[in-house]
């Protein structure tokens, strides 16, 4: 189960979208974002959605491999589509027990719920087509203009780099965890629900004690290369725009223009 995990995993292939500036694919990802929020109708997140598909596609990148990470989210998805349906007064159209259905709450649960989906959908798609380090340049380098403002925009970049790095690894280290225990006769397919819950809560602690030397090592190798923080540094490959960056810009800005204004003036 731990090995279908892929939402925060790098997705190697070659496509127009993984060739282009992190900070291309940063801004339209926060864009992206900024429209999710501005949606008044559920309607609305079609479009929004079958545009993310384009992409998928442009990129390469199987949506079976997204719909496998996907899985791990689907209790929070549930959680919160009950939570908005059952917990929303309004004009009840039915009733459940001590909870009542209404039109406010199946369209609020609707919105929020396909909110929640797209938006990690659209930022795995940033993950999956950018490498940490490539990441973290492009967010240190576009957004360093919040430095001025106090904002430690290389520390949060770092920061950034290290845990998608840090993603692959704890993953694969609970796998072997999990497998461990399974071989001393925990079962985590076929129990209970609350059986499952504590065998889970017994691979907590060893994970967090494995965290901890990991990261420590970190901070050792960092030191050992004279790494500190907010030192100027310099790449190998200094981030350069090209042609089919100033594109894709052209492309987000009036695709984002032509949504808002279909959105309210429809």
């Amino acid at each position: 189960m731990m090995k279908e995990l892929t939402i925060g995993q790098y997705y190697a292939v070659d496509s127009p979208v993984h060739f282009l500036d992190p900070r291309t694919k940063l801004m339209t990802t926060l864009v992206y974002v900024f429209l999710l929020f501005m949606v008044k109708k559920p309607l609305w997140y079609i479009p929004i959605f079958l545009t993310l598909l384009l992409l998928y596609h442009f990129a390469k990148i199987p949506f079976g491999y997204f719909l496998r990470g996907l899985r791990g989210i689907l209790l929070l998805l549930f959680f919160t589509f009950a939570m908005r349906l059952l917990c929303t007064p309004g004009t009840e159209v039915a009733r459940f027990w001590i909870f009542a259905i209404t039109e406010q709450g199946i369209e609020k649960a609707i919105r929020l719920t396909a909110r929640i989906a797209l938006m990690i959908t659209g930022a795995s798609l940033l993950s999956y087509t950018t490498t940490p380090r490539s990441l973290a340049d492009g967010m240190e380098k576009g957004l360093s203009f919040l430095e001025k403002f106090g904002v430690p925009i290389h520390s949060m970049a770092v920061i950034v780099m290290i845990a998608f790095r840090f993603i692959p690894v704890l993953t694969e280290e609970t796998h072997i965890l999990m497998e461990a225990q399974k071989a001393r006769g925990a079962e985590f397919e076929n129990c209970s629900i609350w059986k499952k819950c504590k065998n889970i809560c017994m691979m907590l602690f060893p994970l967090f004690l494995s965290s901890i030397r990991r990261s420590t090592d970190l901070a050792m190798a960092m030191e050992a290369r004279g790494y500190r923080e907010n030192h100027p540094t310099t790449r190998m490959n200094p981030l350069v725009y090209k042609k089919a960056d100033k594109i894709a810009y052209a492309l987000m800005f009036t695709y984002a223009v032509v949504i808002l204004v279909l959105m309210y003036a429809l």
